[in-house]
């Protein structure tokens, strides 16, 4: 489930597992590889909540709003500013998100409302972590029970920003996930709202960790390993596009995740 705190927020959206609008006909094309689709295909696109960069001051776009970060949060020497954008219909005004509203009762029983503020753009107060800043998102996300929530960049598309990759334990977590950016270190930064920024992809908590056996190659079992394997070598010689052809056979296995239409 997604919940946005203010409204007209960029959401979400399923990722496809295509990272082009038209696909070229014929053999070779990246989206015609299985294991790319698949991966392009997993969870969820994340835009940008706003227009946001970094970059001299002289070069802040018009309507930019630019500010330094805290002297603890600035690497020695780097003059930039950051700047945003602000966008009055989702109530971002001067680096802040206006949340929705939440009434509750007090230990003493009165009716109150906390009116929670959202920053967009946050930094570190360590001098180690001059490096890194945080980008806030607006809404709340919510898994199954058990369902863990993978946040890194946007998988096999191009990345506006270099993501520290992170896993949320979405299905209590109830907060914002705020994602941390690694600055660049020179050049400027120019992220524009809606821009696909990150991607989240859902991961079974009891899946986090996996021990592998390895197999002794004169074991018996390794003899259905290799049979697998000469059939494959086999099928693939008479049809190079066997893996395809193949997956859409086995029932649910990917379900329609990593089979754009297409060149087969």
């Amino acid at each position: 489930m997604l919940l946005s705190l203010v409204p007209d927020a960029p959401l979400p959206w399923r990722a496809p597992a295509a990272v082009r609008n038209d696909v070229p006909r014929g053999y070779g094309v990246q989206e015609q590889c299985l294991p790319f689709t698949a991966a392009c295909a997993l969870g969820l696109l994340v835009p940008a909540p706003f227009s946001f960069g970094l970059c001299a001051q002289a070069d802040v776009p018009a309507g930019g709003l630019p500010f330094l970060p805290p002297d603890v949060a600035r690497p020695p020497g780097d003059e930039r500013v950051f700047y945003v954008h602000d966008h009055a219909p989702s109530r971002f005004f001067g680096n802040a998100f206006d949340a929705d509203p939440l009434p509750f009762t007090d230990a003493q029983g009165r009716r109150m409302e906390l009116r929670p503020q959202q920053p967009g753009i946050s930094f570190m107060d360590r001098p180690d972590q001059t490096l890194f800043f945080k980008l806030h998102l607006p809404w709340v996300l919510r898994t199954p029970a058990g369902v863990d929530s993978h946040f890194g960049p946007p998988i096999n598309r191009q990345a506006p920003l270099d993501l520290l990759v992170g896993l949320v334990e979405t299905d209590w977590y109830a907060h914002p996930v705020n994602l941390v950016v690694r600055r660049p270190v020179q050049g400027a930064l120019h992220v524009r709202r809606g821009d696909v920024i990150a991607q989240v992809h859902l991961v079974q908590r009891d899946s986090r960790r996996v021990d592998p056996q390895v197999v002794d190659r004169g074991s018996p079992l390794a003899q259905p390993l290799y049979d697998e394997l000469r059939q494959w070598f086999a099928a693939h010689q008479a049809d190079r596009s066997t893996y395809r052809r193949q997956a859409r056979s086995q029932q649910g296995r990917l379900g329609d995740a990593g089979l754009p239409e297409g060149p087969a």
